[in-house]
């Protein structure tokens, strides 16, 4: 029997025009170029901005390729099978990594039903593979810092200590987004990974709860400013991991 999913073509938008060409080359380029920009002014935004246009669309397409390998036709007919950021960018969750230094990208759908194992535990491995990949892209960059540092520092460039600064956010940010993606309330990753962790009563009762999850959410981001909620569950823990990546730090 020919697995089930469902599809909805997508809605015809100026963002959908900015992901064809050459719209879609001109504006990957000139991030890129603001981000190098950024480097010599503001390296902390320089590394947002690369989280823009390359953790996001990696962690997308990590839980798009998890699923489709596992036997689920959507992402591939959602178009989520790719880098292209304008396929995975979210406006909201955008504006909120450039001013807070967390956010979030689009969504990637998937039908549980579809993968090549029990649904619960397949969903929970779509969720993780997003995750996962901040924190080998964390790994990559503090190998790049630890590589480079020495070297940036023998040549005393003026920009040597920025470019430092925008490995050390990179690595921050992508720690920092792990840690944020395991909170266990929807829409977040952590959300399913527990889910499919516990045992199936206890499953029932999380996802009868589930709606008021997103509420919970919002409530403690925008209220995060003064709640240190955030710093205890993402910030700390992401700092003491990046301090062990950056070795010497």
């Amino acid at each position: 029997m020919r697995p089930q999913y469902y599809y909805e073509p997508p809605r015809s938008s100026w963002l959908e025009r900015l992901k064809q060409p050459p719209f879609r080359q001109i504006l990957i380029v000139a991030g890129i170029l603001l981000a190098v920009y950024l480097v010599f002014a503001l390296p902390q935004y320089g590394a947002r901005i690369l989280i823009l246009l390359i953790a996001f669309p990696i962690h997308e397409l990590a839980h798009a390729l998890t699923a489709y390998k596992l036997g689920d036709p959507t992402p591939k007919y959602d178009g989520r099978l790719t880098l292209n950021p304008f396929a995975h960018l979210d406006l909201f969750g955008s504006l909120l990594i450039m001013m807070a230094g967390l956010g979030w990208a689009k969504p990637v759908r998937f039908q549980p039903g579809n993968l090549r194992m029990d649904p619960r535990t397949g969903a929970m491995v779509v969720a993780l593979a997003g995750p996962v990949s901040n924190l080998l892209l964390a790994l990559l960059a503090a190998m790049a810092w630890n590589s480079l540092s020495p070297l940036l520092l023998v040549a005393g460039l003026p920009v040597s200590f920025n470019m430092e600064r925008l490995l050390i956010f990179f690595v921050v940010i992508n720690v920092a987004l792990f840690f944020f993606n395991l909170i266990p309330l929807a829409p977040l990753d952590g959300f399913t990974v527990l889910r499919g962790l516990l045992p199936y009563e206890l499953a029932l009762q999380l996802d009868r709860i589930q709606r008021f999850s997103l509420i919970i959410f919002l409530l403690l981001f925008f209220l995060g400013s003064r709640l240190p909620v955030f710093d205890w569950l993402v910030w700390r823990p992401a700092t003491t991991v990046a301090r062990l990546m950056l070795a010497g730090y």
